[in-house]
C-alpha cells in the first residue's frame, strides 16, 4: 500500500481548501487512488511487511502479480466505514482519522489534526473531540452503546454537500481602517479613531491643561473621611504641628544678654533657658536655622537613599481651596465643556450626514444645475436644526418648489408670446435653436474671414520688409484697417491673448507665418504639424477633392480653429483648391473654340 501525505505545512496567513483526508491510499498495481473506494488487501504474511499490499478491484480481478505478491494469496475486502458510530454527522472513517491525527500531531494542535482529517474544520474537530472523548461519561472511552438509523445514501449525500461547501473559500476579511491621515479623502482625518489631527476649536484643552485643585472643604468635601496612612494627610498634620511650634516660639519674650526676666536667668542670647544648678539646662528652644539644617542633612548610613524620602516629607501640604478660587476654576471647566460639546455636535453632524465621503458628495454636486447648487448652499444652515431624514425631505421639497416656480414662469412667458399648446411651444423652441445656430455660424465665418485678412496682412508686411514701412512713414495700413475692422466686429468680445511659443519644441519647423497662426490660435507647433500633415495627405489621396466640411470631420478640434487652419493652408498654397478650379475653367474655355473650329471644318468638307 502506498500512503502519501497530501498536506503541506500549515501557514496561518493561508486559507487552505479542506476536502480530502490527510493521507492518500493508492493501488500498488496501477497506482489508482483508493482513498474513497473499496480496496482488496493481501492477507498473506509475506505481503504484511510495511503497510501491506492494496489492490483495486480491476487489478484483483485480472490477477496481477508483482514483487512477492501472488494471485493465490489470501485476501480481505476493506470498504469505507462511512456510517455514524458516536454522532449522527461523523462517520467511522472520520473518527479513525481524528484519533490517528491526534496521535500523530498532538492534542491541542487542532489545525494540523483538521488537515489530517481533511473533511472537517479546526473548530469542528476541537468541538467533536471534547464532546465525544473528553466529556464522555465513561471517560477515557467514548460511549459504545449508541446506534443511529440513517440511510447510507442520505449520509453520503449530506457529507458530499458539506465537503462542497467547505471547498468554497470564505470571503476575505475587510482590511481594518488604518488610523493615519493619509488614507482618507479628507485630509488630517484618522478613520481608525474617528478623530482629526486638528479638531474644531483645537486650543480648547489649553484652557485647563495646567489647572490644579487643592483641598476643597466645600461641596461636601469636609464630610469625606481621610486616610490616616495617606502621605498628604501625614504631611498636613506635620505641617500643623510645626505651625503651632512656630506660633509658640513667637509668643516667647526675647531677652537681652545677661538679663533677668521674672527671676529667671537667661544665657548669652543663645536661646537657652537656664534655671538649674551650675547653669545646667533643663529645656531649650531650637532656632529655625538649626531645624532646617538637620532636615536638609541626610543620614550618613542611607547612601543618599533617604534624600528623596526627606524631600517628599519636606514638601508643603496641599493648600486649601478658597471659595473664589473654586468658583473661578469651575467656570474654566464649564467653558471647556461647552467647547467640547460644540466639537462633538459638529463631528456627530459630519458622521450622521456622511460628509466625510468627499468624492461621493463631489460627484453628486457636479450633477446638479447651477440653480440647484445655489439653493442647496443656502439651505445648509438648516441642517443643524433637523435630523438627516428631515433635512433631506426639506431640501427635496424646496428644490421641487423652485422647479415648479421656474416652470410656471416659463409657461407665463409662453402665454405672453401667444403660445397656448405644447406643439406651438415645441415649434417655437426649434425655431429659436435654428436661429441661434445660424447666428453662431455667421459669427464664426466672420471671424474666419477676419483672421484670414490678418494673416494676409502679416505675410504682406513680411514680404515688404522694414525699408518699405519706413518709406510709408512707419504706418502699417493693412494692420490698421484690420484692427479697425476687428474692433467693430459683431460680437465685441476681446480675442484671447496669443500663446508664447518661444520655448515650444518643433518651433523651428514652422515658417514665420505658421508661427503667427499657431500663436494666435493657441496651438503648439507639434499638434499643428500633425493637423497640417493630415489635411495635406487626405487632400492628395482624394486627388484635390477635399471640402472644408470634410476637413472638420478629419481633425477633432474646435471647428473654428480647423476653418482657420484650412484657410491658411489654402492661402499658403498647400491646398490648391481655387487654383485647380480656375485652371479647369480656362482649359474648358480654350477647348470650346477648338471644338467649334473642328466642327465647322468638318461640315465644310
Amino acid at each position: 500500500m502506498t500512503v502519501t501525505n497530501r498536506k503541506r505545512p500549515y501557514h496561518a496567513e493561508e486559507v487552505s481548501t479542506i476536502n480530502e483526508p490527510g493521507v492518500q491510499t493508492e493501488c500498488d498495481g496501477c497506482l489508482v487512488d483508493l482513498t474513497h473506494s473499496i480496496r482488496i488487501k493481501c492477507a498473506d504474511p509475506v505481503c504484511a511487511v510495511g503497510d501491506g499490499v492494496d489492490l483495486c478491484p480491476n487489478c484483483f480481478c485480472s490477477g496481477k502479480e508483482f514483487g512477492k505478491h501472488k494471485r493465490g494469496h489470501a485476501y480481505r475486502v476493506e470498504e469505507l466505514h462511512s456510517y455514524p458510530i458516536f454522532t449522527e454527522d461523523w462517520g467511522a472513517d472520520e473518527e479513525l482519522l481524528l484519533v490517528e491525527g491526534v496521535a500523530q500531531q498532538g492534542l491541542g494542535n487542532w489545525q494540523a489534526v483538521a488537515e489530517h482529517v481533511g473533511t472537517r474544520t479546526r473548530e469542528e474537530v476541537e468541538e467533536h473531540y471534547n464532546t465525544v472523548y473528553i466529556d464522555s461519561p465513561i471517560w477515557p472511552r467514548p460511549r459504545m452503546d449508541l446506534s443511529f438509523d440513517i440511510d447510507p445514501t442520505e449520509f453520503q449525500e449530506r457529507k458530499r454537500r458539506r465537503i462542497s461547501n467547505m471547498t468554497v473559500a470564505p470571503p476575505l476579511q475587510k482590511v481594518a481602517p488604518t488610523s493615519a491621515p493619509g488614507v482618507h479623502d479628507i485630509a488630517t482625518f484618522l478613520p481608525g479613531r474617528l478623530e482629526f489631527e486638528h479638531e474644531i476649536d483645537n486650543e480648547a484643552e489649553d484652557l485647563i491643561k495646567n489647572l490644579e485643585f487643592g483641598l476643597c472643604m466645600g461641596l461636601g468635601g469636609d464630610s469625606i473621611p481621610e486616610d490616616e496612612d495617606d502621605h498628604d494627610y501625614k504631611t498636613r498634620m506635620r505641617w500643623k504641628v510645626e505651625q503651632r511650634e512656630k506660633d509658640h516660639d513667637q509668643e516667647m519674650v526675647f531677652v537681652p544678654q545677661n538679663g533677668l526676666v521674672n527671676g529667671a536667668i537667661h544665657g548669652n542670647g543663645n536661646g537657652l533657658i537656664v534655671n538649674g544648678l551650675n547653669g545646667a539646662a533643663n529645656g531649650f528652644v531650637r532656632k529655625d536655622k538649626e531645624v532646617k539644617k538637620e532636615k536638609d542633612t541626610p543620614a550618613p548610613d542611607d547612601n543618599g537613599d533617604g534624600v528623596e524620602e526627606e524631600s517628599e516629607e519636606n514638601m508643603p501640604p496641599i493648600p486649601f481651596e478658597t471659595q473664589a478660587s473654586l468658583e473661578f476654576k469651575l467656570t474654566l471647566i464649564e467653558m471647556y465643556m461647552q467647547r467640547i460639546t460644540k466639537r462633538r455636535e459638529a463631528k456627530a453632524l459630519m458622521f450622521d450626514r456622511g460628509l466625510l465621503e468627499y468624492k461621493k458628495l463631489q460627484a453628486a454636486e457636479k450633477k446638479r444645475p447651477k440653480e440647484e447648487k445655489d439653493i442647496v448652499h443656502r439651505l445648509r444652515p438648516f441642517a443643524r436644526l433637523q435630523t438627516a431624514e428631515d433635512y433631506e425631505v426639506f431640501s427635496t421639497d424646496i428644490l421641487y418648489e423652485a422647479m415648479l416656480r421656474k416652470r410656471i414662469g416659463e409657461l407665463q412667458q409662453f402665454r405672453r408670446l401667444g403660445l397656448t399648446t405644447a406643439a406651438d411651444i415645441k415649434k417655437w423652441e426649434d425655431d429659436l435653436y435654428k436661429r441661434t445656430q445660424a447666428k453662431a455660424n455667421m459669427t464664426r465665418d466672420h471671424f474666419s474671414s477676419e483672421r484670414l485678412q490678418q494673416l494676409r496682412a502679416a505675410s504682406a508686411r513680411q514680404s515688404l520688409g522694414p525699408d518699405t514701412l519706413r518709406r510709408n512713414g512707419g504706418v502699417d495700413v493693412d494692420r490698421k484697417s484690420v484692427d479697425q475692422t476687428s474692433a467693430t466686429g459683431p460680437s465685441g468680445r476681446r480675442p484671447p491673448a496669443p500663446l508664447n511659443l518661444a520655448n515650444s519644441p518643433s518651433l523651428h519647423l514652422l515658417t514665420p507665418a505658421e508661427q503667427i497662426l499657431c500663436s494666435t490660435l493657441r496651438i503648439l507647433p507639434k499638434p499643428y504639424l500633425v493637423i497640417k500633415e493630415t489635411l495635406v495627405r487626405e487632400y492628395a489621396r482624394r486627388g484635390g477633392k477635399l471640402r472644408r466640411r470634410e476637413a472638420r470631420d478629419l481633425v477633432k478640434i474646435d471647428v473654428t480653429k480647423t476653418s482657420r487652419v484650412w484657410d491658411f493652408l489654402v492661402q499658403a498654397g498647400y491646398l490648391r483648391i481655387g487654383v485647380d478650379q480656375s485652371q479647369q475653367q480656362q482649359q474648358q474655355q480654350q477647348q470650346q473654340p477648338l471644338a467649334t473650329s473642328l466642327s465647322g471644318g468638318t461640315s465644310s468638307g
